[in-house]
């Protein structure tokens, strides 16, 4: 066992197999749902990642058997994330290309479960980071090993082992909050390796996904703040290193624009999830109703193929992004060109209705968020009958064909688990709140460490309800930093000794 000495460093440590026996435990806990399925969770977009790859390794001149040379080809394509803007010369930039590479030479090699494995690798380095500094802080009264492995395990208890199972890039959401959070309290007390591997791992997470990239970038003046609020020393350097963080990030974006004109002459465009947002929001609308039709506004196009139908759910975002149908279909039944013209404009839009209606704007914004913020469920993880039809004929998992597991054949489970997950985060967020507030039993830092968490779980929420849609997926990738938080602090407050050093993190 660990014992600290007055100066805060650890005197003792736990033996070798002790620390290995505890990384195991919550290596199996991470890979509990795993092991009951008997096979990865996928979603419609697992095969787009996987073509996206496929497609970008053979214009890298990278050959290789195609995982897609079996797949039926009539499948639906009006379903979320599976269909693309068809205009000549666009690359649909929606999803992350360094995931779609990584995931199509991965289904190349018909390894794709290597996915799961970075994922349990990236959560525990993420755990692991905050709590190696904390211990050569103020140390611990267990192993680091154990520091890091219960908080897993108690997290495994809600949704994180079922995006650890999930070939999507959702989990590396909260690794890059819970590495900005550690970069924002202990930033100034990091080696230069931690700095490095604190910089890699978020950069990582963040080109993992778009929405990552706007998470970390709304976060940016946030982690400032807190960084200013704990010590006017250094503080500078916690927003520098988000800032080298989400840079890499702009530089992903701008390297995909420049190989996809150099490589294919044809130019990125992301489908208008922030245009489609605001029209189900209703300023968006309202603004399309009061100006068009004028050709000088882009957005008109898809204004009038939205008047093609008078069903009130072709209004909903989903619908205007995928829907194919003449009864809720608009944007995908316009000619490619146009569609390529309104997904340009969807920030110029945007701030167009800003200023036109900011206001309602704002508060339908604040709206999304809140109900992205109450939305936890597991459903969205678990492949149902559409999701396997168009992974029909793919390859590329070592676990055979991209099928059923035990868990997804029958989710009879499925509510009284949700009713669990529940009531285990809410006891978990009341438990953050009271050590957070309880003065001298935890040491300010890691007070920050969770309040900077909790807001990081906040900016996941106004940015996938806000921006995009809320949906159940993206609240649940996210909320199992709650039990993990509220672990970490019980760990923190079990000490009997004063932690906080003079003059430093006292909030």
């Amino acid at each position: 066992m660990a014992m600290a000495t007055g100066n805060g460093q650890i005197a003792g440590r736990s033996s070798g197999l002790g620390s290995a026996l505890w990384i195991m435990a919550a290596v199996i806990a991470c890979l509990s749902v795993l092991a009951i399925n008997g096979r990865p969770l996928f979603y419609f977009d697992t095969v787009g990642y996987i073509s996206q790859g496929h497609s970008g390794l053979k214009q890298l001149g990278i050959p290789g058997k195609s995982p897609l040379a079996g797949r039926v080809k009539a499948v639906a394509t009006n379903t979320p994330d599976a269909s693309e803007i068809d205009a000549a010369q666009t690359v649909d930039g929606s999803r992350s290309t360094v995931y779609a590479l990584v995931s199509g030479a991965l289904a190349r090699l018909g390894a794709l479960e290597v996915l799961i494995a970075m994922n349990v690798i990236a959560v525990l380095l993420a755990v692991w980071l905050p709590m190696r500094i904390a211990a050569r802080r103020w140390g611990l009264h267990m192993s680091v090993a154990q520091a890091v492995s219960v908080p897993v395990i108690v997290a495994s208890l809600g949704s994180l082992p079922f995006f650890v199972t999930y070939l999507m890039p959702d989990t590396f959401a909260p690794v890059l909050i819970l590495t900005i959070a550690t970069i924002t309290v202990f930033g100034r007390q990091m080696t230069v390796w931690e700095m490095l591997l604190a910089v890699a791992l978020g950069a990582f997470a963040i080109v993992a996904h778009l929405s990552h990239l706007a998470i970390a970038t709304v976060m940016v003046p946030v982690v400032a703040l807190v960084a200013l609020i704990l010590s006017r020393r250094r503080w500078w350097l916690a927003p520098a290193l988000v800032l080298i963080m989400v840079g890499i990030g702009f530089a992903e974006q701008s390297v995909l624009r420049s190989a996809a004109k150099s490589v294919a002459n044809s130019e990125v465009v992301i489908k208008p999830y922030i245009t489609a947002r605001i029209i189900e929001d209703g300023p968006g609308l309202s603004y399309l109703d009061a100006h068009c039709p004028d050709d000088t506004i882009p957005t008109c196009k898809l204004h009038a193929a939205l008047q093609l139908s008078d069903d009130p759910f072709r209004i909903t975002a989903s619908h205007i992004v995928f829907e194919t149908s003449e009864r809720l279909g608009s944007f995908r039944l316009m000619t490619p060109e146009d569609q390529r013209i309104v997904a340009e404009d969807q920030i110029g839009f945007f701030f167009e209705v800003l200023a036109d209606q900011p206001v309602a704007l704002t508060l339908a914004f604040l709206k999304n968020t809140l109900i992205q913020s109450g939305w936890t469920s597991v459903d969205m993880t678990l492949q149902n009958e559409p999701i396997i039809a168009q992974h029909t004929g793919v390859s590329g998992l070592m676990s055979g064909v991209f099928d059923h597991g035990r868990l997804t054949r029958d989710i009879g489970w499925l509510a009284p688990v949700t009713t669990a997950h529940h009531a285990l985060y809410i006891l978990s967020l009341l438990v953050i709140v009271a050590l957070v507030l309880l003065p001298h039993r935890v040491p300010g830092e890691i007070k920050a460490l969770a309040i900077m968490v909790l807001l990081g779980v906040l900016a996941n929420a106004l940015v996938c309800g806000g921006i995009s849609q809320p949906a159940t997926r993206y609240g649940s990738r996210v909320i199992w930093l709650l039990p993990l938080m509220a672990t970490i602090l019980v760990i923190f407050a079990r000490r009997t000794r004063q932690f906080e050093a003079p003059g430093e993190g006292r909030i």
